[in-house]
């Protein structure tokens, strides 16, 4: 009994007389990944049949055909009744082999200079643009929780922390716009990624251009790109954009992580700095009384992905030669993992600061430990002209000595403060006192209420010039 040829793929021409093993198959595919590139792919497609139509290359009727074809396509797709061949390899070759059956000999033209090595790169830059867009409204969301909680904790004292110690009074509301900054230095990352992403590759072909007449510079203002590609080895061949997008995610994972962890540390009976609301919680199945910081801990702990999923896209490209690779196909499942966390990250934050309130009179209580005016005191004797680190040594052995006293040093009387300085006088109490020190902070970045509600105001000017 003769051996059953397998069947060749139907895009890939003459070339072949059998086709893939299965196994061969089946490890080759990415459909189960690149399908959700479906739309900017048909867009791509759309865009460039007009293009081949004013090079002369498919007539009138063939475009309306294929026009008509691709857009039944995305339909279907968009109400789940498309059929997605694994056999046929990826979401390109999936849509073309579908266009063909709806559109006949005028499909088999839309590949007309055109490969899939510059086709994927396009769809992938067009629909990370658009991840681009989500998760910069997303980052703005965030912000806008931060900056409204801000808002009204500006006067809220609470200790300031160095290597988790207690270190000097600051507002509440001043560790919050700590936050906004991270973010804001995120968007601004974000802002930057997508002026590099938008660089359109289509037209560069397999890896050397087209001898067609492509209007690439029609082309790319169709789709809206906002630059072309100016090599064709590197355009079909370049993954900065997606190392770039990936790194950012990877940062913004690492700032979400460290929010996380200060809200699980001030959330916990010790702290006791904030309550969380029952919807960003959860219980045990065992101790009725937990109520677990379970969204904000996920968070933290999935930023490691954001970092996993840039080593290996960072591993994956090292060693590539020019131009197209198939390795590059993996790239899609390492950002969109990245993508997706972030998204999901990002909105739930929103979330557990929305409901987050601050518990003040804990927090202004612990700003009347761990001798937190120290530095104030250390100020306060070079405002009377002794040489700071002297006034450091003297401050120093004042708070030893409190300490032994199991006291603080507000609550030292001035005769004790002048066995160490004779220069220490009443008005001393003043920089003692934690509500009364952060109102000299009003710098530029400083913790005074007045100066985090100027910065808060400033920050509302400044999300609502992005919309």
């Amino acid at each position: 009994m003769a051996k059953k040829e397998k069947e060749v793929n139907p895009l890939w021409g003459g070339r072949f007389t059998s086709g893939s093993d299965k196994l061969a198959q089946s490890f080759s595919a990415s459909i189960d990944i690149d399908k959700r590139l479906f739309e900017a792919d048909i867009k791509g497609s759309i865009a460039y049949a007009d293009i081949l139509k004013k090079a002369k290359l498919i007539s009138t009727n063939e475009l309306n055909k294929i026009k008509k074809g691709l857009n039944k396509i995305l339909n279907e797709i968009q109400q789940d009744k498309f059929n997605w061949d694994p056999a046929l390899e990826d979401v390109h070759m999936n849509i073309e082999a579908r266009l063909v059956k709806i559109a006949g000999a005028a499909a088999k033209k839309i590949h007309t200079g055109r490969s899939r090595n510059d086709q994927v790169a396009t769809d992938l830059r067009l629909f990370l643009m658009d991840k681009i867009d989500d998760l910069s409204k997303l980052l703005t969301v965030l912000q806008q929780s931060i900056l409204q909680k801000a808002e009204g904790n500006s006067e809220t004292i609470m200790p300031g922390f160095t290597h988790l110690q207690i270190a000097q009074p600051v507002t509440f509301g001043h560790h919050l716009m700590a936050w906004y900054e991270m973010l804001s230095r995120d968007y601004s990352r974000l802002q930057d990624t997508k002026e590099r992403t938008s660089v359109m590759p289509l037209g560069s072909a397999a890896l050397s251009g087209t001898r067609f007449n492509i209007d690439r510079e029609l082309l790319s203002k169709k789709l809206g790109f906002k630059e072309i590609s100016r090599n064709s080895m590197d355009a079909v061949s370049d993954r900065d954009f997606v190392l770039e997008l990936a790194s950012s995610l990877s940062i913004i994972g690492i700032h979400l992580s460290r929010i996380c962890e200060e809200i699980i540390i001030w959330s916990s009976n010790q702290f006791n700095y904030v309550q969380l609301s029952d919807e960003v919680c959860t219980g045990s199945s065992i101790m009725p009384q937990k109520k677990n910081p379970d969204m904000a801990e996920l968070i933290r702990g999935g930023s490691s992905k954001t970092i996993a999923n840039l080593t290996g896209l960072l591993s994956l490209m090292k060693n590539l030669p020019l131009a197209y690779n198939r390795d590059l196909q993996d790239d899609k499942e390492y950002i969109f993992s990245s993508v997706d966390f972030s998204e999901d990250s990002l909105a739930l934050l929103s979330l557990v600061i929305d409901g987050m309130q601050p518990n003040k009179d804990r927090m202004k209580k612990d700003c009347y430990k761990g001798q937190i005016t120290a530095t104030d005191l250390a100020d306060y004797l070079v405002e009377k002209n002794i040489p700071f680190r002297q006034a450091h040594e003297v401050v120093g052995k004042i708070v030893a000595y409190a300490e032994n006293k199991n006291s603080q040093i507000f609550e030292l009387d001035i005769s004790e403060l002048r066995k160490f300085s004779k220069l220490i006088e009443e008005d001393v109490k003043s920089y003692l006192d934690p509500e009364k020190t952060i109102l000299s902070r009003k710098q530029i970045g400083g913790t005074a209420p007045s100066q985090v509600k100027k910065e808060i105001k400033k920050a509302l000017a400044a999300i609502k010039r992005r919309k």
